[in-house]
């Protein structure tokens, strides 16, 4: 493992026609040939870019350009280790 980084998963469920919202801290995690979530696993060789855009604060998403789509993660801290380790890997392959 290289690194890792936390983002929260959004769940929204409807009680007694109330919408409630649960927030689960779920983990990014970067190895030298992939990165896994909390459901995917996806191979450096299929990730095109990580970008981050912030919203307010610290909180924003993380995106996942890969070549099966744009994955995103809401985090309420900036990725910038994650970004920058995988910058190094690209950048050597």
């Amino acid at each position: 493992m290289l690194c890792s980084h936390g983002y929260l998963k959004v769940n929204r469920r409807i009680v007694d026609n109330e919408q409630i919202y649960e927030e689960n801290e779920q983990f990014i995690t970067m190895y030298h040939d992939r990165i896994t979530t909390a459901s995917d696993i996806f191979y450096l060789h299929d990730i095109l870019d990580i970008t981050f855009k912030n919203m307010s604060g610290k909180k924003g998403f993380l995106y996942l350009h890969t070549t099966r789509g744009v994955y995103s993660f809401y985090t309420n801290a900036k990725p910038d280790r994650l970004i920058r380790a995988y910058k190094e890997i690209k950048h050597q392959s």
